[in-house]
């Protein structure tokens, strides 16, 4: 029971420390305020980064320089699961990341190079992801601004909910993919098919001057045909000829025979 308590109380040890780093007081001071000007609406996980924008302004009469740390809680995604960067105009700002059950604090190793005046703003930009195995959920974003000795500025926050993979039995089966032809196969030139032979039923009931069958016979028969009825009437008309020259020889001989004296 006492290493219980014991491991207990060092665990809500770290987590105070998390909480109040890197400021000595929780308390924040007045004439400062923190804002979050751009907020993603949501996070997809495998999805490109997203923005996370914070401004901290003061009306005080006097310049600071200002330390920034954020405070990434997730609900659902593992903390493994979340790239935070840190931006400057010059590119990534160099930040050290602290880890606690399901918080992170990202701090900045430097202070920002901007000055906090009166009518001039800080600005921290952070670029923000989730791998592409993180479950659906949501991130709570607490950025908080300190000064250059590490008393707490100003803090504030905002939630954006964590689009993730669904767990495993809720998954339903994708299709099978269908098969699709490719380029070079839909560019084949067409195959020829040779044509259904027909009958002789068909044959017949093709027109015989039908554009693209075979020729005609019916003019050369008529030809044929007019012919043979021209030969046949010429020897019809030759035998009736020599038929009427026998019979006129025939005419001419004597009747009688005479007696021989």
């Amino acid at each position: 029971m006492r290493y219980r308590a014991a491991a207990a109380g060092a665990a809500l040890a770290t987590a105070a420390a998390l909480v109040t780093t890197p400021g000595a007081a929780a308390a924040v001071e007045p004439g400062f305020e923190v804002k979050i000007t751009e907020l993603p609406a949501t996070f997809g996980a495998g999805a490109e980064a997203r923005t996370l924008t914070v401004v901290v302004s003061s009306d005080r009469n006097r310049c600071i320089k200002v330390q920034w740390s954020l405070l990434a809680q997730v609900d659902g995604p593992d903390l493994d699961d979340l790239r935070v960067t840190r931006i400057e105009e010059n590119g990534e700002f160099g930040v050290r990341r602290q880890e606690e059950g399901k918080v992170a604090r990202i701090t900045d190793r430097e202070l920002d190079p901007g000055q906090l005046c009166r009518g001039r703003t800080v600005t921290a930009t952070y670029r923000i992801s989730f791998d592409e195995d993180a479950d659906t959920g949501r991130v709570l974003f607490q950025p908080q601004a300190f000064t250059q000795d590490g008393t707490l500025l100003q803090e504030t926050s905002g939630t954006s909910p964590v689009v993730g993979q669904e767990p495993a039995a809720t998954k339903s089966p994708s299709p099978s993919p269908t098969a699709e032809p490719s380029p070079s196969e839909t560019s084949l030139a067409p195959i020829d098919t040779p044509e259904p032979e027909k009958s002789a039923d068909d044959i017949e009931a093709v027109p015989a001057a039908g554009g693209g069958g075979p020729p005609s016979l019916l003019g050369p028969g008529l030809i044929v045909g007019a012919l043979l009825v021209f030969v046949g009437v010429a020897l019809l008309l030759r035998l009736r000829m020599r038929s009427r020259e026998a019979e006129r020889q025939a005419a001419a001989l004597p009747t009688g025979f005479y007696p021989s004296r």
